[in-house]
């Protein structure tokens, strides 16, 4: 008896216009589920792979029609700062050193943005890579810091330099890249 009835609900989905194709297709798969095809059948079908199919079945069965149904999404996924905000911190950074605004550093870099964003506006990515991207929005870009050794003499340093000129351009090192 439910069996029927469930058939009769999904038949009367797949008439509505409203549906998009993704949402057809979830429900044109369980229905074909409830008519008895077997789940390679309805992968065939469909297109979706086995697993995929199964999600669709255990969803319908556990929240019924409307969890084969496209939810709308309450915020954007791909940003979470506002043009207005982002326009914000690019002031804020090109006008101003980290220090300037209490936070560690002499330069720019991911770590002090990620505290001046969460300072200023209580937001905070997951990821290291979006506040690269805030920061090339900016007009900034990533400059690896040269390595310095702090046990290196400095004093020996400029010697060295002009011996190794001298030698270069007597020919006795020859360098080739």
């Amino acid at each position: 008896m439910k069996q029927k009835q469930e058939i009769k609900e999904l038949k009367k989905a797949l008439r509505d216009n409203s549906l998009t194709r993704p949402e057809y297709i979830r429900i044109q798969g369980v229905y074909l589920k409830k008519q008895g095809y077997s789940l390679n059948e309805i992968e065939i079908i469909t297109g979706k792979s086995f697993r995929t199919v199964q999600t669709w079945i255990t969803a319908y069965n556990q929240k019924g029609i409307d969890a084969l149904k496209t939810k709308e999404r309450k915020s954007p996924t791909n940003f979470v700062l506002t043009g207005k905000q982002k326009d914000k911190i690019k002031k804020i950074i090109t006008e101003h050193k980290p220090q300037d605004k209490g936070l560690s550093g002499d330069f720019w870099s991911v770590s002090a943005l990620r505290e001046l964003v969460k300072k200023k506006f209580g937001v905070e990515y997951k990821s290291g890579k979006s506040y690269q991207n805030l920061l090339r929005y900016c007009g900034l870009t990533y400059q690896k810091a040269e390595y310095i050794d702090k046990r290196k003499d400095k004093s020996l340093s400029k010697p060295f330099k002009q011996k190794f000129k001298r030698r270069l351009k007597k020919g006795a090192i020859s360098i080739s890249w």
